[in-house]
């Protein structure tokens, strides 16, 4: 605690002149550098490959290694080394296992690439959905302007984290507003001298996380009109609620390329009766899956998903907490 604490100074030092100045810190500024020298030094892309055959990985062409590091970045491909070393806590925590070659490191990557790309479509497909009927359904009730001239249109009593969660709304709709480089918005501005936008045209500047939000703010009748359109009216609002914010989560995770296929989301979709199996791990890309295809319906999903696992076999379906027999578990069985 006492190393860390110290190190901070001493960056603190290193990017504040005037306070290195007043101090008399050069010393330390010199002791700082010396740090970060002793931190890992630059690798050309051969000496990684020579590292990584140090530690016992099969590297049976160094070029096409090479190239693929060329286009993946080491240290973002080292993230999918672990599956394949010995445990962190052994003596041979930094060690591949025997017969592990650089192809299956590659082969993983690729998956979660496949994997990350195929949940982000449906996301997409979500998120449209989302919008439209989250307009058509405020709008019929409180005109195209009610969420920014009728307090009563929306919850005002909701917790956000800081503020109220419709301050917090009102907010990203200022923001998304600015930074938004969409003709519509200056058409709206300029031809009718207003800088509201009428709600249809809101919600295509609108991030996923802020129509997660919306829902939450729409009275108990416009969300129960929505979980009917998606087929959902048993689905208590909670759990819906819950399922968008962690979605939202999801959707951040395949907009960054993270890591997906084995990731520990930080925050859990809401248990539901007779949705999948009780023990289903609900902090894991499939249970994001299987969300998706309880919302959407959309048997391309399944197929798709299956493709996947099927050019990928070697894949630990575990580490995604996919279930024994999942395909004929709801609501996948229900495709």
């Amino acid at each position: 605690m006492r190393d860390k604490i110290f190190r901070k100074f001493l960056d603190l030092l290193r990017y504040n002149t005037s306070l290195n100045k007043l101090l008399g810190c050069s010393a330390l500024t010199e002791e700082c550098s010396t740090l970060y020298k002793e931190y890992k030094d630059f690798k050309t892309y051969s000496e990684l490959l020579q590292l990584l055959e140090d530690r016992g990985l099969i590297i049976a062409n160094q070029d096409l290694a090479i190239q693929f590091l060329q286009k993946t970045h080491y240290y973002r491909l080292s993230a999918y080394f672990e599956p394949f070393k010995y445990p962190k806590d052994s003596l041979q925590k930094d060690i591949f296992k025997p017969n592990t070659t650089f192809e299956n490191i590659k082969d993983l990557y690729c998956f979660d690439c496949e994997l990350r790309k195929m949940t982000f479509s449906y996301l997409e497909d979500l998120e449209l959905i989302l919008r439209s009927q989250i307009s058509y359904i405020h709008a019929k009730s409180y005109n195209p302007f009610g969420y920014a001239t009728n307090p009563n249109s929306l919850r005002q009593k909701v917790k956000g984290k800081k503020k109220p969660l419709v301050q917090e709304f009102l907010n990203q709709v200022k923001l998304s507003k600015k930074q938004s480089g969409e003709d519509f918005v200056k058409h709206f501005n300029q031809n009718y001298g207003f800088s509201d936008l009428p709600i249809w045209a809101l919600v295509e500047i609108l991030p996923f996380g802020a129509l997660s939000k919306f829902f939450k703010l729409m009275h108990k009748k416009e969300q129960i009109e929505l979980l009917k359109f998606f087929n959902l009216s048993s689905l208590s609002i909670g759990v819906f609620e819950n399922w968008l914010e962690v979605l939202t989560y999801t959707r951040n995770m395949c907009a960054h390329h993270s890591r997906l296929w084995n990731r520990n989301f930080v925050v859990k979709f809401k248990k539901v009766d007779s949705f999948l199996i009780a023990e289903a791990r609900r902090d894991k890309i499939f249970f994001a899956l299987s969300v998706l295809v309880q919302i959407l319906k959309d048997s391309s999903l399944k197929v798709r998903f299956e493709e996947l696992l099927e050019k990928y076999p070697q894949i630990d379906k575990n580490a995604m907490g996919i279930p024994k027999d999942w395909k004929i578990l709801s609501p996948w069985v229900d495709l």
